[in-house]
């Protein structure tokens, strides 16, 4: 026979159907958010994954100073690869009227049909001289159409069609820099004839491809390291280590493995990565809304003691009284789970798949059924609300049947209450309320650190990003770096400049061997003695280095320390000790005096690499500059995290707001109607709404305001600490930045939550009658 407590089900929520309503759309927006996330997330993962072979993906690629003779290709292939030519050229794109794209560089290739093959988005692959195909991401950023006409150096080029490039699901520029730029870096395809039309230099570059696969990472760089030593000594002997061919002498002057490649592997790690947090998310704010479900069933039981202690004595057992009240938060939660995996896998995903095409240039996806997703989205909720609330209500219900209708349901056995301060009765009265809401209370103080990390998150990112903006003169050793080519001009005469102020410099890539990110880019300076740029002691033996403030945070290192380093293309090291931190953020260097570093990496005595200048150089010829490193190559990472999640800040603040004023909601309407009898005896003995008021209201605004400052410190710690954990993975480094003003901010998004939900508990107190204090008084 069906049990007739069934029947009590229905009338519960209808009777209590806000504070339900509160929890069920808190689950859902939940729930259908990070639904929609594992199914975008999942689909075009699968997507990127497939690309790989879809399209071709390389298995690395290497620059050569000029290019390659056949000989030296058929030397190189002879070492298992593959070789394909993908030379490039890097100009000057304009957008006519489009001031944001006036600075843009753009990266042209010739249409690539064997490896790294393309994934048309958007109209046509180039036909004629005139037309190119750009970056689909690109174009969204600086608003270019297809058919649109850009400048590509100086030329004008008709867009034919919008691309994502294997090779670019992420547009790096550079592979060591933090953060990709999709807003002033492009790449794209043109014809034979189009790439001929192009003034700008060759870029000789080439992608291979290995014979056998390697089978994971870690024999990809095995594979990798000692490729890349074969390769570096067949370049320089022009094919033949025994016999080098003098006519054709070459150089390597870039070589990026695909596994390190993060224009290849940026995006899919980051969706990765975004799963992950979104699972944690979803148990923790699942877990609290379960406790909350079970504190408001425990006062339900409570309110309820002497239905209970009749059921119970007409032969009702514990069992089935636990299944009754459980079931409620079951039939919400799966209900929410429904419809939140409906939402998700119709508006939600589309939100998250916008996000992402917002941020990284990924090819077409299909939607795919994700049954992982779905049973963490519905299954892990589901359960973990009967777990906590069947621990917690069944804590409730072990007492007696005559416990019951006593209404003593209380687990301590103390005789006498607790000896109160000599206060006057409404403090005493709000300790009294605070000590016998602690369980409510301390709900209350977790879901604001859940709120208060996630507004950490949604007001510390643009404070960091403008801390970042503001601060990036200082990031800079000068306001103009120029780094050469060649320090010889064509008459065989050393490269100088007349620019007042100007400085030799040395400059060297190398590579960390251990510490928290293995693999990262370090930047060997030698500076002059003297220097004007480098405020450093010209001092020290060769081996003896100062290295820069951002390097010695990220790998934890301090003076006396010793520290190795390696070559890009070979497998030679470095030991270095270090002499001192040098001041100097944003960059992951090692600074000695110019005469060391010459002697340290086997230079001639005069050798220099560029020029230190704090205004522009205008009488170097252009063949002889390799690159410009200015302060807009500084800000260029700032402004790409701010176009990717700035705009996504104000609406993230506005729905952690939107979900403080549910938690704080739930939690208060929880205690107001735990003390209602307190409340309404209140009323009896005449104190009117006012003082009432103050007796309750402003106990939780003490609380919250007390809760939420709490909040600011554990959230910042618990954002530093996450925040570390992705800089780690990142190459560079700066810390997350939130000002004391920030964090007064915090708190007072959080106040300003709750005192909406005050204008409501007002209300609440003043509907409580006086005759509740009669009901259930033995």
């Amino acid at each position: 026979m069906r049990s007739p407590l069934r029947k009590r089900i229905p009338r519960e929520l209808c009777a209590d159907w806000k504070k339900y309503f509160a929890l069920f759309a808190i689950m859902t927006i939940t729930i259908g958010f990070i639904s929609g996330m594992f199914v975008a997330n999942d689909s075009m993962e699968t997507a990127g994954k497939g690309s790989y072979e879809k399209y071709n993906v390389e298995d690395g690629h290497f620059e050569l100073e000029k290019e390659a003779s056949d000989k030296l290709i058929s030397s190189i292939e002879k070492k298992g690869v593959k070789v394909y030519t993908q030379f490039y050229k890097q100009v000057r794109e304009t957008v006519p009227g489009k001031k944001k794209a006036e600075k843009s560089d753009v990266r042209v290739f010739v249409i690539r049909d064997e490896v790294n093959k393309v994934c048309l988005m958007e109209g046509e692959l180039p036909t004629t001289e005139n037309e190119i195909a750009i970056d689909r991401m690109h174009a969204d950023n600086v608003g270019v159409k297809v058919g649109d006409t850009i400048k590509v150096d100086g030329t004008e080029m008709k867009v034919s069609g919008f691309v994502a490039l294997g090779d670019y699901s992420t547009l790096y520029e550079d592979n060591s820099e933090i953060m990709f730029n999709a807003l002033t870096f492009d790449v794209a395809l043109v014809t034979k004839a189009g790439f001929d039309s192009i003034k700008g230099p060759t870029v000789y570059q080439y992608a291979y491809k290995y014979n056998d696969k390697p089978a994971d990472t870690e024999e990809a760089k095995e594979k990798s390291d000692d490729f890349v030593e074969e390769l570096y000594k067949l370049a320089v002997t022009g094919g033949d280590v025994d016999n080098p061919d003098f006519d054709n002498l070459n150089e390597v002057t870039g070589y990026l493995p695909e596994y390190l490649n993060q224009a290849t592997h940026f995006a899919m790690d980051d969706i990765g990565q975004d799963k992950v947090m979104g699972e944690v998310l979803l148990i923790i704010l699942i877990g609290v809304i379960a406790f909350i479900f079970a504190i408001a069933i425990s006062n339900t039981i409570i309110n309820e003691a002497s239905v209970i202690g009749t059921l119970r004595a007409s032969g009702y057992r514990k069992g089935e009284l636990l299944r009754h009240y459980v079931a409620v938060p079951i039939y919400v939660t799966l209900l929410a789970a429904i419809i939140g995996n409906i939402l998700g896998y119709t508006c939600f995903k589309n939100v998250v798949v916008n996000m992402y095409y917002n941020s990284y240039s990924l090819p077409t996806y299909e939607t795919l059924w994700n049954t992982d997703a779905f049973i963490k989205t519905t299954v892990y909720p589901v359960l973990l609300v009967i777990v906590i609330n069947i621990f917690v209500i069944s804590s409730k219900l072990r007492f007696s049947p005559l416990n019951f209708l006593r209404r003593d349901l209380s687990k301590s056995k103390r005789k006498k209450a607790i000896r109160l301060p000599k206060w006057s009765f409404l403090n005493r009265f709000r300790l009294r309320v605070l000590m016998q809401n602690v369980t409510g209370y301390f709900t209350l103080f977790l879901g604001i650190c859940l709120v208060m990390i996630l507004l950490n998150f949604a007001v510390g990112l643009p404070a960091t990003l403008k801390h970042y903006q503001d601060n990036a003169p200082e990031y800079m050793i000068t306001d103009y770096q120029y780094i050469l080519k060649n320090t010889i001009d064509k008459e065989g005469n050393e490269i100088t400049t007349n620019t007042k102020g100007a400085e030799k410099y040395s400059s060297r890539g190398l590579l960390t061997v251990d510490g928290v990110h293995v693999d990262e880019e370090v930047t060997a300076y030698g500076f002059n003695k003297n220097s004007k740029y480098i405020n450093l002691p010209y001092d020290g033996s060769d081996h003896e280095v100062w290295i820069s403030e951002s390097y010695a945070e990220k790998f934890g290192l301090k003076d006396g320390d010793n520290i190795t380093l390696k070559e890009r293309y070979t497998s030679d090291t470095y030991d270095f000790s270090i002499k001192g931190i040098y001041n100097q953020p944003g960059m992951i260097a090692i600074f000695m005096p110019n005469d060391n570093f010459n002697r340290v990496f086997d230079y001639e005595d005069n050798h220099f690499t560029g020029f230190f200048s704090d205004k522009e150089i205008d009488d170097i010829d252009d063949d002889y500059i390799l690159s410009i490193v200015t302060i807009d190559d500084i800000l260029k990472m700032a402004k790409q995290l701010d176009h990717s999640l700035g705009a996504y800040m104000n609406y993230f603040g506005y729905g952690c707001m939107a979900l403080s004023v549910l938690l704080i909601l739930l939690l208060t309407k929880i205690i107001i109607e735990k003390n209602m009898v307190s409340i309404s005896m209140l009323k009896v003995l005449g104190y009117n709404n006012s003082e009432i008021n103050s007796v309750f209201i402003r106990l939780t605004t003490i609380m919250v305001v007390i809760f939420a400052i709490i909040s600011t410190k554990i959230s910042g710690l618990v954002l530093n600490g996450i925040w570390k954990n992705v800089m780690y993975n990142l190459n560079g480094w700066f810390t997350f930045y939130a000002e004391v003003i920030d964090y007064i901010k915090m708190v007072g998004m959080v106040v300003v939550a709750y005192l909406i939900v005050v204008f409501l508990d007002v209300r609440r107190i003043k509907k409580i009658p006086m005759t509740e204090a009669l009901k259930n008084i033995e």
